[in-house]
C-alpha cells in the first residue's frame, strides 16, 4: 500500500535537490516546517482513490495529488498569517509565521506553489501530455481566482445581508475547488470528456464532499455564543437539523450518482464520503 507521508517527503526533497539552482536554507526550512508536519492527507486520498476507481495507476495519480497537498498547504499557511485569519496554532503546534517570523512565511507558502506546479508536472511520464495539459489547466482554475484563492477574498465579503447561496458559492471555492480539483485530476488524466455522464457524477460528488467538509467544521466549531451571529458559518443561515439533514442528504444523492455509473468500484470514495457524513453526525452543534 503507498504510504503517502513517504511519497510527500520524497518528491519534496526531490525537486529541491535538483542541481539547476539551490533553494534558500531557511525558506527550505519554513517550507518543510508546514509541508511535512503530520495531518489528514485527505485530499490526496481523495485523488488516489478517484485513480483507483477510473483505473489509473497510482504513478499516474501521484504527482497530481501530491502537487494538490503542496497547494493546500500553502494556503494554510497563509491562512494563518496575521493579515488574514491571525491564528498562532495549526495541527497542534505553532503556525508557520509564529516559528518563522511574517516574510519568510509568506514566501514559503509562495514557493509551495511553484513546487506544486512542478510537482504536478511529473505526471508526463506517465500520461499523454495533451491529458496532463487537460489535468493541469484544471489545477490552475482550482488554485487561483475562481477556486481557492477566490474563495478567500470572497469570505471577506460575507456580511449580516449575505445569503445562504452566497456563502455556498464561497464554499465551493474556499473548500471546495481542491476537493474538485481532487477527483477532476484523475478524471482528465484518464481522458473521460468532460461533458459526459459520467465526468457529471465524478464533479458532482466532488462539489458536495467539499461543501460537506466544510459544513461537519462548522458545526464542529460552533457555538451558541457565535454560530448565529456569523455570516461565515452554515448556522447562521439554517438552524442545526436542518443543516445536517441538507447536507447528508446533498452527499447522499451525489454518492448515489456515483454509484450509478462505477458501481463496487466507487466504495473508496463513497467510504471518505461516509467518513464526513459520521462527521457531521457526531458533531456536537451549537451548546
Amino acid at each position: 500500500m503507498l504510504d503517502l507521508e513517504t511519497a510527500l517527503r520524497s518528491a519534496y526533497e526531490r525537486h529541491l535537490s535538483k542541481k539547476d539552482g539551490a533553494t534558500p536554507a531557511n525558506l527550505e526550512t519554513a517550507m518543510r516546517y508546514s509541508l511535512l508536519s503530520p495531518g489528514k492527507r485527505i485530499r490526496p486520498r481523495l485523488a488516489l482513490a478517484c485513480a483507483r476507481m477510473l483505473g489509473l495507476s497510482p504513478e499516474a495519480a501521484l504527482p497530481a495529488a501530491l502537487a494538490i497537498e503542496m497547494i493546500h498547504c500553502f494556503t494554510l499557511i497563509h491562512d494563518d498569517l496575521p493579515c488574514m485569519d491571525d491564528d498562532d496554532f495549526r495541527r497542534g503546534r505553532p503556525s508557520n509565521h509564529k516559528v518563522h517570523g511574517e516574510s519568510l512565511a509568506l514566501l514559503a507558502g509562495d514557493a509551495l506553489v511553484a513546487l506544486a506546479l512542478e510537482v504536478f508536472l511529473d505526471a508526463a511520464e506517465h500520461v499523454p501530455a495533451d491529458r496532463v495539459l487537460a489535468a493541469l489547466r484544471r489545477f490552475a482554475w482550482a488554485t487561483g481566482p475562481r477556486g481557492v484563492i477566490g474563495g478567500q477574498a470572497a469570505e471577506s465579503l460575507l456580511g449580516k445581508t449575505s445569503s445562504l447561496e452566497e456563502l455556498r458559492r464561497m464554499h465551493a471555492q474556499k473548500t471546495g475547488a481542491l476537493f474538485s480539483i481532487s477527483l477532476l485530476a484523475p478524471m482528465e488524466l484518464v481522458g473521460i470528456p468532460a461533458d459526459s455522464p459520467r465526468a457529471a457524477a465524478i464533479d458532482l460528488f466532488a462539489r458536495e464532499l467539499g461543501l460537506a467538509f466544510q459544513i461537519a467544521d462548522d458545526l464542529e466549531d460552533a457555538t451558541e455564543a457565535t454560530a448565529k451571529d456569523d455570516p461565515t458559518s452554515i448556522l447562521f443561515y439554517l438552524g442545526d437539523e436542518e443543516a445536517r439533514r441538507d447536507t447528508i442528504g446533498r452527499l447522499e444523492n451525489a454518492k448515489a450518482a456515483l454509484t450509478e455509473h462505477w458501481k463496487e468500484a466507487a466504495q473508496p470514495l463513497t467510504t471518505i464520503a461516509d467518513e464526513v457524513i459520521r462527521k457531521i453526525r457526531d458533531a456536537h452543534g451549537a451548546s
